[in-house]
């Protein structure tokens, strides 16, 4: 599947794809049983729709998991934090007082 393709499916159908793998909506058709099927592991990705759910679960995963390990890093070293915040875009945050 190509990266456009990827997106437009992400961009469409993401909240009906949530709603599903959540069980927010209750499956309707065999196609949809077999959906939440592999967005719970126990089936291998068949359409093109699963397989965009699959790619971006893992992408976010994976994003995640890095913005974790970044902010582990910027608790140690206080000057990452404030790089970190404007690289980000966020609203820098004042040092913490001491006592």
């Amino acid at each position: 599947m190509d990266e456009a393709r990827f997106a437009t499916l992400i961009r469409r159908h993401l909240p009906f794809y949530l709603a599903l793998a959540e069980g927010r909506r209750s499956p309707s058709t065999p196609a949809q049983r077999h959906f939440v099927a592999v967005a719970r592991g126990e089936a291998p990705p068949r359409t093109e729709h699963e397989h965009a759910f699959v790619l971006w679960r893992r992408r976010a995963h994976r994003a995640a998991h890095a913005l974790d390990t970044q902010a582990a890093r910027v608790k140690l070293i206080p000057d990452a934090r404030s790089r970190a915040q404007t690289r980000l875009g966020l609203k820098p945050t004042p040092p913490p007082r001491k006592p």
